[in-house]
């Protein structure tokens, strides 16, 4: 019988050997960088406060991934809509530079100017202007509307990995910091993320967009309020039996053309190309009309419920293989909770003891750390091995 009494082991001993097992599993798996990793090596509560900044960092990282693929996909959508607005005021400038040539060769006598060409090219001139305005302010607002959506998601993400961090710095291994390494160490972790900055930009970028929005919305109604002054007068617009606009601050060309075309014969000419013009111009205003809402539809999906959002979205391998490394950080977290609990037992006093306890942790059926305890069990080996060969 072997009378050698077994040597029992202290708390800080079974603090060095869980620390190994978790630096091991780091190491293998690229964890931490290596200035993390250094501090890391000082204790369990390094290595565990260490873990939680790089799993919140990760949460981060993966919503702030997902966030610009599907805007990527989103906004290549609206990139399609901001083509047809560039097309079609394209189309209008072409097609009043061509009628000017015409109206040039035609020698417009100062009758027929006053009469109909000259208010008809300063509502076109002014019109046109108003188009390019409607495309100027539609990628001002593709750039409002972007940022929005950058910032709403990221004070999601902010709120989330906040709430997380709270929780892992609030239990046994993060509440009390035992030394200056560890305090730094906190205090750092805490400081990497600027909640409040988020919510600033978030707020400031709604505002910004709100803005954008209604200044488009009040450019569109001063187009339908034009593209009524080339409609027929008993087909315009009506409120209550009565025309609108009633006092209209733009020229009313339609009613100057029918009047010029029987005062002035030789105006027949460019009937056909002016009446053109007045349904391109009409045809144009609903379509800008329908490619804001159509605008604004593609987005609000996304502003609305990002989670179910980003969730349809298919992910790339940059965010998978991130997804698998916050896995095993938040395995190897939960574990090294658990773990901490069981330096205080005194049922676990000696070295083989606790080796069996270890290990009976490690391979626990429905643990947080499941998806990671057979890499852990080979650690725990090497750890061991590393462990029992050093020298006093």
């Amino acid at each position: 019988m072997n009378d050698t009494p077994v040597k029992n082991m202290d708390a800080k001993q079974k603090e060095t050997l869980i620390s190994m097992i978790g630096l091991f599993f780091i190491e293998e798996h690229g964890l931490l960088n290596d200035s993390q990793l250094a501090d890391a090596k000082a204790s369990l509560q390094a290595l565990f406060l260490h873990s939680s900044g790089e799993e919140t960092m990760l949460h981060k990282l993966i919503g702030i991934l997902r966030t610009n693929k599907a805007l990527n996909q989103t906004f290549n959508d609206m990139a399609k809509i901001m083509g047809g607005i560039a097309r079609g005021a394209d189309t209008i400038g072409m097609k009043i530079d061509a009628l000017k040539q015409q109206l040039k060769a035609l020698k417009i006598t100062a009758e027929e100017n006053a009469d109909f060409v000259g208010p008809f090219l300063r509502y076109s001139h002014e019109l046109y202007t108003k188009v390019l305005d409607f495309r100027r302010l539609m990628q001002a607002y593709q750039g409002t509307k972007e940022n929005e959506a950058r910032y709403a998601n990221m004070f999601r993400i902010a709120q989330h990995v906040r709430a997380r961090l709270k929780q892992r710095l609030s239990g046994e291994l993060g509440a009390d910091t035992k030394g200056e390494l560890e305090s730094q160490i906190k205090e750092k972790v805490t400081q990497t993320f600027d909640f409040g900055e988020t919510e600033v930009n978030y707020n400031y970028a709604r505002r910004e967009s709100k803005s954008s929005q209604k200044e488009i919305q009040a450019l569109l109604d001063e187009l339908k309020a034009m593209c009524q002054m080339v409609m027929n007068p008993n087909m315009r617009e009506t409120k209550g039996g009565i025309k609108l606009p009633r006092k209209s601050p733009y020229e009313d060309v339609f009613t100057l053309l029918a009047g010029a075309l029987r005062k002035h014969p030789r105006l027949d000419a460019i009937k056909g190309p002016v009446l053109e013009l007045f349904r391109l111009f009409q045809y144009s205003y609903g379509l800008f009309n329908l490619d804001f809402q159509k605008f604004n539809n593609v987005i609000e999906p996304m502003m609305n419920d990002t989670d179910a959002y980003f969730q349809a979205k298919e992910e790339d391998e940059d965010i998978q293989s991130k997804k698998r490394k916050l896995a095993k950080i938040e395995g190897l977290i939960s574990f090294l909770e658990h773990a901490a609990g069981l330096l205080q037992d005194k049922e676990t006093h000696t070295y083989q003891k606790f080796s069996k306890k270890l290990s009976d942790t490690v391979t626990a059926a429905s643990s947080q750390w499941v998806n990671i305890s057979e890499d852990l069990l080979r650690m725990k080996i090497s750890a061991e091995a590393e462990y029992s060969t050093r020298l006093a």
